[in-house]
């Protein structure tokens, strides 16, 4: 080889060493930064993904008060059990006031907590309903240090259902969840479930964690969204265990057996509405959707709550 080659080969090498660190530094950054349980606290603290006007509900609305005056006042139990590789998972339960065969499953969405899910609990003890409020990856008491926005947490939803059926052979399962919640039950419903989970319920849900960030990053970034998840997937590969490809709904509700409601704001702004429609015309259960006017991401059950609780009361009913 002349030495004008090995000249060019040597600096392709070392250009080829600087890209590949800068990319690697890049998508660590990306990962630390939404998905690490130190950048969810900064997001969470910075005020989290809804904007200021629309997250206002979440705090001000009637159904907000009541359902922190339910989190504040009534006593819970902190439960636990382990997956298939020893980690310790952990949810808050409320026992049904009678007994009950009837368990709602009710997942919080990103930067959230048990907590944020009380103005769901709160209505579903209301029902008579057991109430189990799990903490999802990389969030608030979970031992995982990273948020995997659904995808794992969807096998340990599954490891929560279980551990409701080994107490409650007879127990009827309801799944529910809002946002990065919603995209979690809908993506458990794409595995195999017991009999037991009679439905699922899903409140804004995203159709895949590589649509959901596109949006972002060209919205919020404004960095065309191909190139950077490319590299941040490399990571996510090792960081999370998986690729950002593999984290969608649309793919396990194509799979789904459990009858679902879909139910979103026609002003959401976060996770738009067209993921709504995406996911109802490709689930293979059975179906139903509600679309709320003029609610705003994940608000539909703050600010209607009529509309909202109507449609899930008749939904459940049907398969309970």
């Amino acid at each position: 080889m002349s030495n004008k080659n090995k000249s060019f080969f040597k600096t392709a090498a070392i250009t080829g060493a600087v890209i590949g660190s800068a990319c690697a530094a890049a998508g660590n950054a990306f990962i630390d930064r939404f998905l690490s349980r130190n950048g969810i606290k900064k997001t969470a603290a910075a005020g989290g993904v809804v904007s200021e006007e629309d997250c206002a509900c979440f705090y001000k609305s009637d159904e907000a008060v009541a359902g922190i005056t339910f989190y504040r006042e009534r006593v819970y139990k902190d439960v636990f059990t382990f997956n298939k590789f020893g980690v310790c998972l952990h949810s808050i339960f409320y026992e049904a006031e009678k007994p009950s065969d009837v368990y709602a499953i009710s997942c919080h969405g990103y930067t959230g907590d048990p907590s944020q899910n009380s103005v769901y609990a709160r209505r579903f003890f209301e029902m008579g309903y057991n109430v189990l409020l799990p903490y999802l990856r990389g969030h608030g008491k979970s031992e995982h240090n990273y948020c995997t926005m659904g995808w794992l947490d969807r096998l340990d939803i599954i490891d929560w259902i279980n551990f409701i059926i080994d107490k409650n052979p007879n127990a009827k399962i309801i799944l529910h969840g809002a946002s990065m919640g919603a995209a979690t039950v809908m993506m458990a419903t794409g595995e195999e479930l017991p009999e037991n989970v009679i439905c699922c319920i899903e409140d804004c849900g995203f159709t895949s964690l590589w649509d959901q960030y596109s949006i972002q990053i060209r919205e919020s970034l404004h960095l065309p969204p191909e190139l950077v998840l490319n590299i941040v997937n490399q990571t996510a590969k090792y960081k999370l265990g998986f690729s950002l490809k593999e984290a969608s709904a649309v793919k396990q509700v194509k799979k789904s057996k459990t009858p679902t409601l879909f139910i979103h704001g026609d002003c959401d702004s976060v996770v738009p509405l067209w993921m709504s429609y995406t996911l109802y015309k490709n689930a293979a259960c059975e179906k139903e959707r509600l679309v709320v006017p003029g609610a705003t991401h994940a608000a539909s059950g703050y600010v209607y709550p009529d509309i909202y609780w109507a449609a899930i009361t008749e939904f459940i009913n049907k398969y309970i």
